[in-house]
């Protein structure tokens, strides 16, 4: 499985609960009320447990979690 859909699963599982279930790669997590500051941190766990990557402190910021695209597309450079 590529890492756009298992977001897309954790966000549909952990965040959504039950909520959207047509969650796409494109769709404004922040606009659409499917992740906040708290959703962002509990995204930021599961990458580093996940995925293993360390996100730094300065790189949690909402413009790195506006998309599942968009963060993966920030998660490609490690």
């Amino acid at each position: 499985m590529d890492r756009e859909n298992i977001l897309l699963e954790y966000i549909k599982q952990e965040l959504l609960r039950g909520r959207k279930g047509d969650l796409k790669v494109e769709d404004d997590l922040l606009s659409n009320g499917i992740i906040d500051s708290l959703g962002i941190l509990q995204m930021v766990a599961f990458i580093e447990e996940r995925f293993h990557i360390q996100v730094p402190d300065e790189d949690v910021v909402f413009e790195n979690f506006q998309s599942v695209k968009v963060l993966s597309d920030y998660l490609a450079q490690y």
